[in-house]
C-alpha cells in the first residue's frame, strides 16, 4: 500500500467506504424486516386487524 498514490489511495478507500455500506444496508433490512413483522404481530393481537 505503501507504493501507492493519493489518487489511488482515495478510490480504492471509497470502494470499501461504498462496500461497508452495502453490508450494513443488507444487515439492517433484515433486522428492520424481522422486528417489524413482531410489532406487527404485536399490534394485530393488541387493536386487531385494520379493516
Amino acid at each position: 500500500m505503501k507504493d501507492l498514490l493519493l489518487s489511488e489511495k482515495i478510490l480504492y478507500g471509497g470502494i470499501a467506504v461504498m462496500a461497508l455500506a452495502v453490508v450494513l444496508a443488507v444487515v439492517f433490512i433484515i433486522i428492520f424486516s424481522i422486528t417489524g413483522r413482531k410489532i406487527k404481530n404485536k399490534l394485530e393481537q393488541e387493536y386487531g386487524k385494520p379493516v
